[in-house]
């Protein structure tokens, strides 16, 4: 059966010595409102997670509404298939977190989204919930999900034991074995040098976005109209084919003839990562 391809530059970027803050396969990749996200399941600070995050174009995921949330954990826990057990904070009831983008390292209880550490971001709550202070709130209705906004009145922030300057999402219930303070999905603050995995999310040039790069006509990937394959005249390390929504199909790392002919008549997306750069075509099969 013969295929008609349609090859759409979407973005490019250009990082020297991308791949050293993380390897590759470590990292679950999906989208949400056209945004790209990565969970990284490397344990980091979470000043090297946002210098980390900063390094592959983006910044420690802002999560600014409820689909948001909802989206970011479910890929943490489904698609990323990170165990709720991988890890034990002692300083956050004894559970396993994901590290996200909002601290208040620069003025206790004043709370940014500042996940590339740049100490500037927007101020979206500020104080302690019931478990410390019970001072709290939200700033100008901003979106939060602190432990126990599910039962109507968040017990976190708490800065319990001083230090608990950098926000995560809760992977089970705390206290370990209980939801006193907190359900699965809420946010704690935990002490920033704990080791977690982390979530990027991408600045919006990165974003699978339909418009034209010039910088692009370099990446050399041609289709084969007859065999249904796509030739790669290129030097690269990894070449990743995902979905419209994100999910990994396909990675090769030699290839240069990419069998696509059983792929259905959809959108696709191919990732090339090479020495010091990371390219994205955006693939219609027509």
């Amino acid at each position: 059966m013969r295929l008609i391809f349609t090859l759409i530059a979407v973005y490019f970027i250009y990082t020297p010595l991308f791949s050293q803050c993380v390897d590759s396969t470590n990292i679950y990749t999906f989208t949400h409102n056209g945004t790209i996200y990565e969970i990284v399941k490397e344990a980091k600070t979470w000043v090297d997670a946002a210098a980390c995050a900063a390094e592959r174009n983006g910044y420690l995921v802002e999560i600014n509404d409820l689909n948001e949330q909802n989206a970011v954990y479910n890929a943490i826990i489904i698609g990323a298939e990170i165990s709720p057990s991988y890890t034990s904070i002692a300083n956050g009831g004894g559970i396993a977190y994901v590290w996200i983008g909002a601290n208040d390292q620069q003025t206790e209880g004043t709370w940014l989204w500042d996940g590339n550490n740049d100490n500037t971001g927007i101020n979206f709550w500020v104080g302690e919930g019931d478990n410390g202070s019970n001072n709290g709130s939200t700033i100008d209705g901003a979106y939060y999900n602190w432990g126990g906004t599910s039962t109507g009145s968040p017990n976190e922030p708490d800065n319990y034991g001083t230090g608990q300057d950098c926000a995560a999402i809760a992977l089970a219930g705390w206290p370990s074995g209980t939801t006193m303070l907190g359900i699965p999905g809420e946010w704690n603050d935990i002490v920033g040098t704990s080791q977690l995995y982390f979530v990027i999310e991408k600045n919006s040039s990165n974003s699978f976005n339909d418009h034209d790069n010039d910088l692009n006509e370099d990446l050399k990937i041609y289709p084969n109209l007859i065999e249904g394959t796509l030739i790669v005249d290129m030097n690269y390390e990894l070449i990743e084919i995902y979905d419209i929504n994100g999910k990994l199909l396909n990675t090769y790392t030699t290839s240069k003839v990419i069998d696509i002919s059983e792929l259905l008549k959809t959108i696709y997306f191919i990732r090339i990562t090479g020495d010091s750069f990371v390219k994205t075509k955006k693939i219609i099969l027509n």
